[in-house]
């Protein structure tokens, strides 16, 4: 449960402290604040109690009203009665109860997990009723006065870092209360899990929306602390899956004084004499099996697990939960000790990284402050910059050293290209980096996996009697760059890396991400200028099947010769292949991805081009890519919860490409949080009514979807009306009549043609309306539309009504509903492309104006005005007000 402590300067300055119970905050109004002094006991005067949602305020209440002035959420955190040293962290229910009963006896113990304040505490009723002593109990936490004094001196918000004297200069954007720790529905802990990986990035840079982190040359672990019985266990597991609990008994003990479920995501550093890390004297400490000189190890060099991402919590997984929370909740969550201790962090990239390698660290880690922890998968949400690029690489062969060297002159070094049963690809040789011991030691590694076979898929040119290796030994090489034909430049040896599985060595990055990337992981327009060049420089390959290299990625791409749209005389359309769909994709990808960004996508594959079979796919149940972002989401119609597929990145959009995807179609609502929606919830897989309560089931926009059923006379029986002038004509003609009857009513609309033969308008709205009120509005406003054209305008579902009319399709409003996406290619002849427009370009436009071979340079010439109007949130209840419906 919450509790929260607000510092408050209102006639005076003092401290409310509120703890949660029952849906509503018990309050407390502490003048001198929190002691970690057992000897104070600190007057804590009972008041009102407060809503649920007012833990999280932050600002100015106004004068005149009661607590007028100034206020900060000065900490927040967990807490559970502790009587006994019993905790209730995991069990809402049981832990009210004691709560109640604590208070109506007049005394409650519990233990705080806060940013600030933790462990165990005491509320005891004093002689009059309202008055009550908040009292620290002796524990690790404790402390003098003097450190108390301290602790209050610690005068900053934990949410928007002001002091309270600023708030009224620097406003608070104020968050949830939901989301100040850990909430959620109670899930069972995962059993295992994969770490999170990092991209490769450039340079630090100092960011609002970003956070730093010292690189720690370690260990990757992943901390699994559970409750059997009356006992916690501790598994501590290495990135590759190896269980080291029995390696670092020590610190396995100190996990299990937690007292809570938990899932912690950090590193195991060892340091040398100079305490600095040591990735030696850590392999050391790895490889030791007896107990005794485990515990010598233990103390005489002590392994330091450093937390940075917290992903499970008493009962409450927290992998979908924004990087900001997450940090937040492992600092108030983690009881640190000596072996635990929680990793630094910074938002000035820059300064970071001198400091991070004055004191002898690899370089730095930064992390968006909105991404979400993608378990297994290698995210440019997270960017690792090094002082020198390096990487892992499988171990395939070793040719015989020369004089001194002995039998181990250069190892031949490679990595596997595509899923489970893929081929060794050769990379390089390396032969520096070696000193006497580990020569040694690597030969002796590789003297037991010795083969007759070359593990490699072609074999590499040799320099020297080789002996073949099964590849089973990872090690890591420094290098300058990769060459263009595929090498390493300038190869050293730096360590073998035991915690690495071998099988899950691919390609060292390609390239780094150029500067930041935005949210969904591809880079900017500006700075992602250089990686599109990249990409169409590479698609000039002549060769019709090859790797292609997207920063940190690399998407296998064959048959690019293939036809999707064959040569039309008629519209005069030469013929467009797969690699002028790769190349589309990536010139207009600055433009198309934010609409695609943080949608459920529905694809219409056409693998084999347009007059071939066609695959209507939401779900992608095969092989899948890194890069690739997925969704859980309850379907009604199959009362269980499915994957659906979410377009985040350049990529992702290419990969697409590859698989002959043609169409993109997305939900009217996207998986993402924001001040404009009405309700925080993220739970979109649980059932109908978590769902429906997430903000998915709240649109962004009101869409008429405009249909011509008027035909060109060329038609088969039972066929749809084809493109024709006449329809478009009367279509867009309904279209200006539908603008100036919204604008009547203040609301501001957008166009865009559907690519075929139709127009999509749509009224950019606040998350306030869920499907049903904005279906409701469309129908409302449609009909309205129809009385006054009766003869030219339709709502009629049957077909023979239709007929000769424009069908306005309010029912396009409905969760789940998907429409093609702005700037997507249509399976058409002519290869059209769905193309927002300002309302005077519309009134001469045709849809064939916008093909795949001319919308990027028109882009590249006017930019996306369109999307620019979509960022424009207008209040549909305020205009609907002054409605004439």
């Amino acid at each position: 449960m919450l509790f929260v402590i607000q510092q408050h300067l209102a006639r005076r300055l003092h401290f409310d402290f509120r703890l949660e119970c029952d849906g509503v905050l018990k309050s407390w109004a502490v003048p001198k604040g929190p002691s970690l002094d057992p000897a104070d006991k600190r007057l804590a005067v009972e008041t009102e109690d407060h809503p649920y949602d007012y833990a999280s305020f932050e600002g100015v209440i106004p004068p005149g009203q009661y607590g007028a002035g100034e206020v900060i959420v000065w900490d927040c955190g967990v807490y559970s009665p502790d009587e006994d040293q019993a905790y209730s962290f995991d069990d809402r229910d049981e832990a009210q109860r004691r709560v109640r009963e604590g208070l109506a006896k007049g005394k409650l113990s519990f233990q705080l997990r806060g940013v600030k304040v933790k462990g165990a505490f005491a509320l005891v009723r004093s002689g009059e009723p309202r008055n009550w002593l908040l009292i620290k109990h002796k524990d690790r936490y404790a402390g003098p006065a003097a450190g108390a004094a301290d602790m209050t001196g610690r005068n900053r918000s934990v949410l928007c870092g002001l002091a309270v004297e600023e708030i009224k200069v620097l406003p608070a954007h104020r968050v949830p209360a939901a989301t100040l720790a850990p909430t959620g529905r109670p899930e069972a802990m995962p059993a295992t899990l994969s770490p999170m990986l990092a991209a490769t990035g450039e340079a630090p840079f100092a960011d609002a929306d970003w956070l730093w982190e010292p690189k720690l040359d370690g260990y990757r672990v992943l901390a699994f602390v559970a409750r059997e019985g009356t006992e916690m266990r501790v598994k501590l597991l290495s990135r590759r899956g190896l269980d080291l609990t029995t390696t670092f008994p020590r610190l396995a003990a100190e996990l299990r004084g937690q007292g809570a479920d938990m899932i912690v995501d950090g590193e195991l550093v060892a340091f040398d004499a100079s305490g600095r890390p040591s990735f030696n004297a850590l392999q050391n400490r790895f490889h030791l099996k007896a107990e005794r000189d485990i515990a010598a190890a233990d103390r005489s060099t002590p392994v330091v697990f450093c937390c940075f991402d917290l992903l499970y919590f008493a009962g409450v997984d927290l992998r979908a939960a924004p990087y900001r929370d997450r940090r937040r909740y492992l600092a108030q969550c983690l009881l640190p000790s000596p072996l635990l201790q929680l990793v630094h962090v910074a938002e000035d990239g820059e300064a970071l990284q001198r400091a991070a390698l004055a004191s002898g660290f690899e370089g730095i880690i930064g992390k968006r402050k909105d991404s979400r922890y993608e378990a297994g998968r290698r995210s440019a949400s997270w960017l690792k910059i090094k002082a020198t690029q390096s990487g892992e690489f499988v171990v395939g062969g070793y040719t015989r050293g020369k004089g001194s060297r002995g039998p181990l002159g250069a190892l031949l070094l490679g990595y596997w290209e595509g899923g489970e049963g893929g081929a060794l690809r050769y990379a390089s040789h390396v032969g520096s980096g070696f000193d006497t011991a580990t020569l040694e030691q690597v030969r002796a590694r590789l003297e037991g996996l010795r083969t007759e076979v070359c593990p490699f898929v072609e074999k590499p040119e040799l320099n020297g009697p080789t002996t073949w290796v099964k590849p089973e030994l990872v090690v890591e090489v420094q290098f300058q760059e990769w060459t263009e034909d595929g090498s390493l430049r300038v190869p050293i040896f730096l360590r073998m890396r035991d915690d690495i599985d071998p099988k899950s060595v691919r390609r060292a990055e390609g390239g780094a991400v150029p500067h930041k990337p935005p949210a969904g992981g591809s880079a900017s327009a500006e700075d992602g200028r250089s990686e599109i060049d990249d990409i169409l420089h590479q698609l000039e390959n002549s060769k019709t099947a090859f790797s292609l290299a997207v920063g940190p990625h690399r998407i296998r791409l064959t048959h690019l010769d293939r036809v999707y749209w064959p040569e039309d005389q008629a519209l005069k359309q030469p013929a467009v292949t797969k690699r002028d769909l790769l190349r589309y994709f990536a010139q207009v990808s600055p433009f198309l991805l934010p609409h695609l960004a943080d949608r459920p996508l529905t694809l219409i594959r056409m693998p084999d081009g347009i007059f071939g079979q066609r695959f209507f796919q939401k779900r992608w149940e095969q092989e899948r890519p890194e890069f690739l972002d997925m969704l859980d989401v309850y379907s009604g119609r199959q009362d269980e919860s499915h994957e659906v597929l979410i377009c985040n990145n350049l990529a992702t959009l290419l990969w697409l490409a590859q698989y002959g995807t043609i169409e993109l179609h997305v939900w009217h609502s996207r998986a993402r949080l924001g001040p404009d929606a009405a309700v925080q919830g993220t739970d979109y897989a649980t059932s109908l009514s978590t769902l429906e309560a997430s903000v998915l089931n709240y649109p962004d926009y009101v869409v008429f979807d405009l249909d011509p059923y008027i035909y060109s006379g060329k038609e088969a029986p039972g066929d749809e009306p084809e493109l024709n002038t006449l329809a478009f004509e009367k279509g867009k003609e309904v279209a200006f009549w539908l603008r100036e009857l919204l604008q009547s009513m203040a609301l501001d609309a957008i166009v865009k043609t559907s690519g075929k033969t139709g127009l999509h308008i749509f009224v950019p709205i606040r998350r306030t309306l869920d499907f049903d009120a904005a279906r409701k509005v469309c129908e409302l406003v449609g009909r309205h539309l129809l009385r006054q054209h009766p003869q030219d305008i339709t709502m009629e579902w049957s077909v023979r009504s239709r007929t000769g009319k424009i069908f306005l399709d309010y029912n396009m409003n409905v969760r789940g509903k998907t429409l093609n996406v702005a700037y997507s290619p249509r399976g058409v002849p002519g290869a059209p492309v769905s193309m927002p427009l300002t309302w005077d370009e519309l009134g001469s436009a045709h849809p064939l104006d916008f093909r795949i071979t001319n919308v990027a340079q028109r882009l590249a010439q006017t930019g996306d005005r369109w999307h620019d109007a979509l960022k424009r949130k207008l209040s549909l209840e305020r205009a609907l007000s002054g409605a004439k419906t």
